[in-house]
């Protein structure tokens, strides 16, 4: 689960749960290998709403605590993470680091297919499994206005098969679904109407052709396939700024989950889509609408990018779901998934040769011209980007009285997670709430001014200009006035008196553990290896991050935390509690 203090939040530490597992609700919502059934309520802190931002975040809940095992070439363990505690000397602690890099990037392999979709292929031969990983540069931010939603709605619809995997009869299943959405489309126009009588008979041939639609599909086949053949964790998730699709899998099945993927990506069938928008309807309404600090997350994020993509909810608007059909989901899909904004990892003990093979064979006949054109363009650490910052609506602020406990939260605006000062503002976040050593930790909750207070280093997303939160609980009988001033003394304390060499310090050993604790993960290294490939244009950035976290110097937190803290630069929001 996620925590109410996060973990390191440093590049590229920024998965608090691998993939695979299930996540709490954190704005990048995941729907499960049987995705139909509501969602039950978790027994979790509704405060999880905003601990975590997108996809790049915290790896470790406690990055000192864990020891991992790396195989070296003889496939004997090295306990690197418990190692960097163990040692205390930095300079053999960067060794070690930069070794495990080296043998790592030595078993890394990538290629792309001649219409532009770009594949990574990590050996790792210690057990016959792999974890497949594919990567889609399509996210909520990219909806048309009165179409929220629909990024997430299609991830949940590539859970429900094939051409071939979910139905009974692919022939008569096409035409009943053309039907389908004729009677969806009429009854739309008929509540736009305000005709009632129209409404009743329409909503009955909506109903009937559901009940012969439904009798056609194989309930969760796609799903039961992959469990069935050996598969665990097959997830998905939607945020912002992508969607990504995943699973764990016998060495032996890599060609099974060839045929699979290439079948929901190059035909998919978006069978079950008004059922689905019933689960989804019902995920937002549990999620945000019956949720006090749902509704106060969105509507702080509302405010802080009006008409903007960031501004909106993944999970869309209700109105906007309502109106959704399958011309608005086949459109989207369309103009936004082809080969060049897909990029898939394959992690584990597979053979690179074999893996072009078999991608040429499912995918090498997509279109390269599917869909519309793209921004490929890079611009990854090459400026500060202050400049493109856009501060909205900064002498305004939020206060809801809702029937839950007092709550603040501040939102500075901050460049994307592509800056030159974002490995700067991981140290902050680090510092200020990353484990029991932070300041707001050490400073607040174990002095009793706060049941909890949190930093959270990007909001909503990370590929724009966006917003770094630091909010809070305040103690019993406080109100968030109060609280404001308690994380303002911090604030400005690290503004005024800047970070000693030991913080710095304290901060690159964790990051360093962190480090190498991913790299025992197939599904935590495909992911990300995913992730830099698509974002930064070559996977081996990855591999950079920590040379941008060694170089980060108590100067350059301070003249960040100067630009980020400035109090015009500040957006703030409350929750007091109604009768």
């Amino acid at each position: 689960t996620v925590m109410l203090t996060p973990a390191l939040s440093l590049k590229p530490l920024r998965q608090s749960l691998s993939p695979g597992k299930e996540r709490t609700y954190d704005h990048s919502y995941t729907c499960s290998a049987e995705p139909s059934p509501p969602p039950k309520k978790e027994k979790e802190s509704q405060f999880d709403s905003v601990a975590i931002s997108t996809s790049r975040r915290a790896l470790l809940a406690s990055g000192l605590a864990v020891a991992v095992s790396t195989p070296d070439s003889h496939g004997h363990p090295h306990h690197m993470a418990q190692a960097l505690v163990l040692m205390g000397q930095e300079k053999e602690d960067a060794k070690v680091a930069d070794d495990a890099i080296l043998r790592l990037r030595s078993r890394i392999s990538a290629f792309s297919l001649a219409n532009g979709m770009r594949w990574i292929v990590l050996e790792r031969h210690s057990a016959p499994v792999i974890a497949c990983h594919t990567f889609a540069n399509v996210g909520a931010a990219l909806e048309p206005d009165g179409c929220t939603g629909v990024a997430h709605l299609l991830e949940h619809l590539a859970f429900k098969g094939t051409r071939l995997v979910g139905t009974r009869d692919a022939t008569r299943e096409a035409a009943m679904l053309n039907q389908l959405d004729e009677a969806f489309y009429s009854l739309r126009d008929a509540n736009v109407e305000g005709n009632i009588d129209k409404v009743r008979v329409l909503e009955q041939k909506f109903k009937e052709l559901q009940e012969l639609a439904a009798s056609l599909v194989i309930p969760n086949e796609y799903g039961t396939l992959m469990t069935r053949e050996g598969g665990v964790g097959l997830n998905a998730q939607t945020s912002q700024d992508d969607t990504e699709y995943f699973v764990s899998l016998p060495a032996n099945k890599l060609e099974l989950w060839m045929a699979l993927e290439s079948g929901r990506f190059l035909g998919p069938v978006f069978r079950e889509l008004y059922s689905e928008k019933e689960v989804v309807k019902e995920e937002r309404r549990l999620r945000v609408d019956s949720a006090p600090y749902g509704r106060f997350t969105e509507a702080f994020t509302n405010l802080s990018f009006p008409n903007l993509p960031y501004g909106r909810p993944v999970i869309g608007y209700p109105d906007d779901l309502e109106a959704i059909g399958r011309r608005e989901v086949n459109k989207f899909f369309s103009q936004n998934y082809n080969p060049r904004s897909l990029t898939c990892a394959v992690v584990g003990d597979v053979n690179p040769l074999e893996v072009e093979r078999l991608a040429k064979q499912y995918f090498g006949g997509w279109d390269s011209y599917a869909g519309g054109k793209r921004d490929e363009s890079v611009k990854w650490h090459t400026n500060d980007g202050w400049n493109e910052v856009i501060r909205t609506n900064l002498e305004r602020s939020l206060n809801l009285k809702l029937p839950a406990q007092p709550f603040y939260m501040e939102g500075y605006y901050r460049p994307s997670s592509f800056s030159t000062d974002d490995p700067a503002i991981a140290v902050i976040s680090e510092l200020l709430s990353g484990g029991r050593l932070s300041r707001f930790y050490k400073n607040i909750i174990l002095e009793g001014r706060a049941l909890s207070c949190t930093a959270v280093e990007t909001f909503p997303g990370d590929r724009r200009p966006c917003l770094f939160l630091v909010y809070g609980v305040p103690s019993s009988g406080a109100d968030a006035e109060a609280l404001a001033k308690v994380l303002h003394q911090e604030l400005d304390a690290l503004q005024s008196k800047g970070v000693n060499e030991e913080e710095i310090m304290r901060v690159k050993k964790l990051g360093r553990a962190s480090l190498l604790e991913l790299f025992g993960n197939n599904s935590g290294m495909a992911k990300l290896l995913c992730e830099y490939e698509a974002t930064t244009g070559t996977c081996n950035n990855l591999f950079k991050e920590n040379e941008f976290l060694e170089a980060v110097t108590p100067a350059d937190v301070s003249r960040v935390a100067s630009l980020l803290f400035h109090p015009d630069n500040c957006l703030k929001g409350s929750v007091t509690t109604s009768s």
